[in-house]
């Protein structure tokens, strides 16, 4: 009887570790399982803050690239076009026209709307170390053939030859201006495409004055 509770008592105590063995074989299999559910790292998906910065950061290097490329191009067209132009150093000279007078090759040039005689026009131009207009050469002074209206010239008729001469004293050479009898006048008007015509001297016109070109201390 006394064999019959020991093996009672065995079996009881077989069944309780064996009850014993399975919660605990069932509790490290929930922990393998929890372990293998929950993610010990996460991944950095495209949509993610560091990303989203990383590529920002590449979108404004790029264009800060293609704007500095477009730069420099240009500052090497204009070192290209410009690479013989000199600045002129402080002490030295250069050569200028007054403001308002047009600068053509070696010759500065002004227009005068006003209305005066030959001789008025010649001593308004004299106030400005200037004279009437001489046309030198017809290829240096090509621009004054696509003048329309008329304008008293530096050109004079002396008697008793009457020959035609500019302020100067030179006399009139056929390659510079025409001369074609229109008025009883012993002074020209320049008319345009290198042909003068005569005009009385005290008839009112409009003038051109030049002067050759002035050269000024640079002060840079």
């Amino acid at each position: 009887m006394m064999h019959t509770g020991l093996n009672f008592l065995s079996s009881e105590l077989n069944e309780c570790h064996g009850n014993n063995f399975q919660l605990v074989k069932q509790g490290i299999s929930t922990g393998q399982q929890r372990k293998r559910t929950s993610p010990v790292t996460t991944k950095v998906g495209e949509n993610s803050p560091p990303f989203i910065l990383v590529r920002s950061i590449a979108v404004a290097l790029g264009i800060h690239f293609v704007v500095m490329t477009v730069i420099y191009g240009v500052m090497a067209i204009n070192l290209f076009f410009n690479q013989g132009a000199q600045v002129p150093l402080k002490g030295s000279y250069y050569d200028s026209c007054p403001v308002n007078w047009i600068h053509y090759k070696n010759k500065c040039y002004k227009f005068f709307n006003e209305n005066k005689n030959w001789h008025e026009s010649q001593a308004s131009c004299k106030t400005q170390n200037s004279t009437l207009l001489k046309i030198y050469s017809q290829e240096d002074q090509d621009f004054f053939k696509l003048v329309k209206s008329y304008h008293w010239m530096g050109l004079t008729q002396i008697l008793p030859n009457r020959s035609w001469q500019w302020e100067d004293g030179s006399i009139l050479s056929p390659n510079q201006v025409t001369v074609y009898e229109m008025q009883n006048g012993s002074c020209a008007v320049y008319g345009s495409d290198f042909k003068g015509y005569t005009e009385n001297c005290f008839t009112p016109n409009t003038y051109i004055c030049m002067q050759s070109m002035v050269s000024r201390a640079c002060d840079l």
